[in-house]
């Protein structure tokens, strides 16, 4: 048991540091929504009382979105908020329940090292040839280089779930309780 405080220790101290980045990636994110949704009212007005729509909202709409769901999927990931339909693996002891999350973690984990690589390939690209929005002309790889820095949290979200799903394997870690429904906290 000694030999794994110091894991453990690692293991809390990169789950806390994963946790405050992503909360703060996830108030971007909010903030990001409000623009988006400021935007769109004010052209609604715009366009059907004045007859003056903003040209660019589409375009804002589309980076920002971008910003929304890569800044705020770190969270989900890091809280372990995503999606589970669980009724088949309660019923599972909870070593065949560690060892489940540890194999869908491990595949995850792949399966997003490889997107993750490709959106920084897909940011260097689009820096290396400038493209630009097309009505705007705000260049494209500053929101492509955002999206593949948020993808990083999410992929290490994922390394936190695979680490704490081996712990549980191991016996090292206890199960946690079952999730209740939370809603996305932003002060801490």
């Amino acid at each position: 048991m000694n030999g794994s405080l110091p894991t453990a220790s690692l293991l809390a101290s990169l789950t806390s540091a994963n946790g405050w980045v992503t909360l703060w990636l996830a108030r971007i994110a909010c903030v990001a929504l409000v623009v988006i949704a400021a935007v769109t009212f004010i052209d609604v007005i715009g366009r059907y009382f004045f007859q003056a729509p903003f040209p660019f909202t589409v375009e804002l709409t589309q980076l920002a979105m971008a910003i929304v769901v890569y800044f705020g999927v770190g969270l989900v990931t890091h809280e372990d908020g995503h999606i589970n339909a669980d009724v088949v693996t309660l019923r599972l002891s909870p070593r065949w329940r560690a060892l489940l999350a540890l194999l869908t973690n491990l595949l995850a984990l792949g399966f997003l090292a490889v997107m993750a690589w490709c959106l920084w390939v897909q940011a260097n690209f689009l820096l290396a040839k400038g493209d630009t929005t097309m009505v705007w002309t705000v260049p494209l790889w500053p929101f492509a280089f955002a999206v593949a820095f948020g993808s990083l949290f999410l992929l290490t979200g994922v390394v936190i779930q695979l680490l704490h799903a081996w712990a549980r394997f191991r016996g090292v870690e206890p199960e946690p309780a079952p999730a209740e429904p939370t809603a996305l906290r932003l002060t801490e």
